[in-house]
């Protein structure tokens, strides 16, 4: 029998600003529009829906990328995803 698998997704200020850092992400931003930016990635869970807007905000604030680019970067880089079976990690 398979037990009920729930994913956990989480992001922090720390991990998007990592992905930013990394890949030269939200160079053409001021300090307010980041810190805005980062205050809503703290408020809300990585939603494909919220990645969606915190990479779009990144994605006007950069030079040469798209959405579903920083999208990516943010899934792979930014997110992390624990498991639970049966309520237990």
């Amino acid at each position: 029998m398979t037990p009920n698998i729930t994913a956990n997704r989480k992001w922090s200020i720390s991990s998007v600003r990592a992905a930013c850092i990394s890949n030269s992400l939200y160079t053409n931003g001021d300090n307010d529009a980041y810190s805005k930016m980062l205050d809503y990635v703290n408020e809300h869970k990585p939603t494909y829906v919220n990645i969606y807007k915190v990479a779009k905000d990144i994605c006007n604030h950069s030079v040469y990328q798209t959405i579903t680019n920083v999208m990516y970067i943010l899934e792979q880089q930014a997110v992390i995803t624990t498991f639970e079976l049966d309520g237990q990690e």
